[in-house]
């Protein structure tokens, strides 16, 4: 089950730094599809890192969805000017993924099983 659930955060990460690249602009209508991403990777990553043996990855995780709900909030009630907001959500992307990607496969027991 971990390893699906950091596959999702995997995807939702990468997710999160194509709207950050590519969709800025939209974050400031709809920005709750931003917020739900990064809510469901922090209950996600909270949940595997009670449940791993390596809590750095789930910790690091559940600190950029913080760092990604925060950046969106700040640019939507204009605290962040665009440029903050984008290297917040694509920083927190990037993170979320590869730190979930690298769970998933190394932590997950997907490369490990003999």
């Amino acid at each position: 089950m971990r390893v699906f659930f950091n596959l999702i955060c995997t995807a939702i990460g990468l997710w999160l730094s194509y709207a950050a690249v590519l969709d800025i602009g939209s974050l400031q209508s709809s920005a709750w599809v931003a917020y739900v991403g990064a809510v469901i990777v922090l209950g996600l990553s909270i949940w595997t890192r009670t449940r791993d043996f390596a809590r750095w990855p789930g910790m690091t995780n559940i600190v950029a969805a913080i760092v990604a709900i925060l950046g969106v909030a700040l640019f939507r009630i204009g605290f962040l000017n665009g440029t903050v907001a984008f290297w917040a959500l694509f920083f927190a992307g990037n993170v979320i993924s590869v730190l979930a990607l690298w769970a998933a496969i190394y932590r997950g027991g997907i490369l490990t099983q003999s």
